[in-house]
């Protein structure tokens, strides 16, 4: 069964909730229209790539924490993400308070990103997507 609404009503306009939505889309679009070669280059610049983050880090190379969280591999996986930070993002975001939520959800995203390089910490493969934040939300979610 997959979930396409839910029942309980936002008190106010989930504005992050909708930039949140809009800048994975747009990055999504972006990395569309990339070449494979280039495309490669732009996941390994921008995903965690756990042995490259533990190891003497180059300049902002912890910002791939945050960013890594905006990249997707495919359809299937970018909306899976959207559609669940659609359906239940607006009351987390409504109970928390925007500021909070934006918050919440990049925490979450990297703490997850942070899991994984401490369980695969000799990796070199990008880790991307925003299954760790989505994750968050809906155990927020859950519990609010």
């Amino acid at each position: 069964m997959l979930p396409l609404k839910d029942t309980v009503q936002a008190r106010s306009l989930p504005f992050v909730t909708i930039a949140l939505i809009g800048a994975n889309a747009l990055v999504f679009l972006i990395e569309l229209r990339l070449p494979p070669a280039l495309l490669a280059d732009f996941l390994w610049l921008l995903g965690v790539v756990p042995a490259r983050l533990l190891s003497a880090p180059l300049p902002g190379e912890w910002l791939t924490l945050i960013t890594a969280q905006f990249l997707h591999s495919d359809w299937l996986h970018i909306l899976s993400n959207l559609l669940a930070l659609y359906i239940f993002g607006d009351n987390v975001e409504d109970r928390l308070g925007h500021a909070r939520f934006l918050v919440f959800y990049l925490l979450c995203g990297t703490i997850s990103e942070l899991v994984h390089t401490w369980f695969n910490y000799t990796s070199f493969i990008p880790a991307i997507g925003a299954s760790g934040a989505i994750s968050g939300i809906l155990a927020a979610y859950l519990v609010l």
